[in-house]
């Protein structure tokens, strides 16, 4: 059994290498959200976005659901939101940014 908590601690670390992971798992600590705000927060193209999402979703990190139009994120798993909390501090409120097209960003939600 501790052979495989090894093995998901090992690439939870590599999956928490890349920095625009790691900043979108800092945000979605905030609360879920959908790739345009992402897109917004990281300053990346919605293909970059969505390719590190992917790579998220399939290590059981995050998880998704549509509503409408959006695709919605949010964490998946406790022990990933408990070692952000150590490795980067308290969460913050999520921000609404003024060149985000969003329902949160527009106040709608």
């Amino acid at each position: 059994m501790k052979r495989d908590s090894y093995r998901y601690a090992a690439r939870l670390f590599r999956l928490l290498s890349h920095p625009a992971r790691l900043r979108i798992l800092d945000e979605l600590r905030r609360g879920e959200a959908c790739v345009c705000h992402l897109q917004a927060v990281l300053g990346r193209p919605q293909v970059y976005v969505s390719q590190q999402l992917r790579v998220l979703r399939e290590a059981g990190v995050i998880e998704s659901y549509k509503d409408g139009l959006f695709v919605y994120y949010r964490l998946a798993d406790s022990r990933v939101e408990r070692l952000l909390g150590e490795m980067l501090g308290s969460v913050t409120e999520a921000e609404r940014l003024s060149h985000c097209t969003c329902p949160f960003c527009r106040g709608e939600c």
